[in-house]
């Protein structure tokens, strides 16, 4: 059997710190299917991609074990340096958004499995202005900062929960956006408190878009956008339609799109992949048709 160079990296203070308690069985499994393994422990946000645009080149295969921010920095530094490696996917997060779109996040075990015995699928990435990537979603607005403001002990302690309970009590703080869209050529002006470009059929670990309707591979993104409600209550209305996939409201807005550019009045704080992205005025979004490779069942 010829023997599988295999990158391992690992968030452990991702979700409930589960990852931790993985390593051993992960690096125990590879072993048995005769890998050379080359382990590593992130030390810091971004740490992953610097990871991969130094020693990916020399492996067969990537293995990430952390959550959906993990996973984008291991494509976006695969994406940066234009190659392509198969990923396996050992989700350890707190909603684990695209591992649920996979259908990878219910067992761990076998997650581990498919790490050497998966089929690759490929993936659809995105780009955002050029100098970052997301592998499922892009968004701003009311409870955007949630995923990367919520206090990572309260992550391990509730579990995903704990993102509606903070979100919860930032809903005084949402504010309305004034913005400018061309998806694809189409024009819309207009006054919105949140807006995502995702390629995932569940965002914030809650909502949950029409699987029937969306492909992760087909070069186009789903887009949503929630007008300016009347009041606080009218928007809890709205979240709550959308937990129930219920997308009948006349606020919601939905569209494809393979490029979609943005244009507000002020500097407005984006959110990549649960991730801080930073505050901007205008944002360009392209798809990267096929450009990541994952392993699934």
């Amino acid at each position: 059997m010829t023997k599988q160079n295999v990158l391992l990296i690992v968030n452990p203070v991702s979700g409930r710190q589960k990852s931790r308690l993985l390593v051993y069985k992960i690096v125990d499994f590879l072993s048995r299917n005769g890998c050379k393994t080359t382990i590593f422990s992130t030390i810091r946000r971004g740490n992953a991609t610097e990871l991969v645009r130094e020693y990916a080149a020399s492996h067969d295969k990537i293995i990430c074990c952390g959550g959906d921010g993990t996973l984008n920095e291991v494509f976006s530094g695969l994406a940066a340096m234009d190659i392509s490696i198969p990923v396996g996917y050992i989700p350890t997060g707190t909603t684990n958004d695209m591992a649920n779109a996979l259908g990878l996040a219910s067992n761990t075990k076998n997650a581990i499995r498919l790490t050497m015995h998966g089929k690759v699928r490929t993936l659809d990435l995105g780009t955002f202005n050029d100098d970052k990537y997301f592998s499922y979603v892009a968004s701003f607005g009311a409870f955007s900062k949630v995923a990367y403001e919520t206090p990572q002990w309260l992550k391990n302690r509730l579990g995903r929960a704990s993102y509606f309970f903070y979100g919860i009590s930032e809903i005084a703080d949402i504010c309305s956006h004034r913005v400018r869209i061309v998806a694809d050529g189409r024009e819309i002006d207009g006054d919105f408190v949140y807006g995502s470009v995702s390629n995932s059929t569940i965002i914030g670990g809650l909502v949950k878009l029409p699987e029937d309707s969306i492909s992760l591979d087909d070069g186009k993104f789903e887009v949503m956008l929630i007008k300016t409600p009347k009041d606080p209550l009218d928007l809890h209305s709205i979240v709550q339609g959308l937990v129930n996939q219920d997308y009948d409201d006349d606020a919601l807005m939905f569209l494809t799109a393979s490029q979609v550019k943005f244009t507000f009045e002020g500097a407005v704080p984006w959110t990549v992949d649960g991730e801080y992205a930073g505050e901007n005025s205008n944002v360009i979004i392209g798809n990267l048709h096929r450009k990541a490779s994952i392993l699934v069942d």
